[in-house]
């Protein structure tokens, strides 16, 4: 299956007191490079971002919410800062301006 998805966030939206959101949001991994991070401003954009990556990736399987727990679906960093997927037929970018954040995931299940 091939597919495309992208989601946009308004960051204001999520809100970083609400523990519970943020580990259902958020895998194991993830949820530790998000305490690591110094400020409000960096955290925002980490969970959404991740929120938009998931919400793309769900897109691009034709999946909808639910389809798939979005803890199970897991976005970390390279090296260099670029985001990748744990899975090896899907690629990821995310942006982040001011107050949004917005991912695209490619998936080609044919590679």
């Amino acid at each position: 299956m091939n597919g495309i998805g992208v989601d946009i966030v308004d960051l204001n939206r999520f809100d970083l007191k609400n523990e519970r959101f943020i580990k259902h949001i958020l895998s194991s991994k993830e949820y530790a490079c998000f305490m690591k991070l110094d400020s409000e401003k960096r955290k925002r954009e980490f969970l959404g971002g991740r929120f938009a990556g998931k919400e793309a990736y769900l897109k691009a399987y034709h999946k909808g919410i639910g389809g798939i727990a979005f803890h199970d679906i897991e976005i970390l960093n390279h090296e260099d800062g670029s985001p990748y997927l744990n899975d090896e037929n899907a690629m990821i970018s995310i942006s982040h301006e001011k107050d949004y954040a917005v991912a695209m995931v490619v998936v080609n299940s044919c590679k």
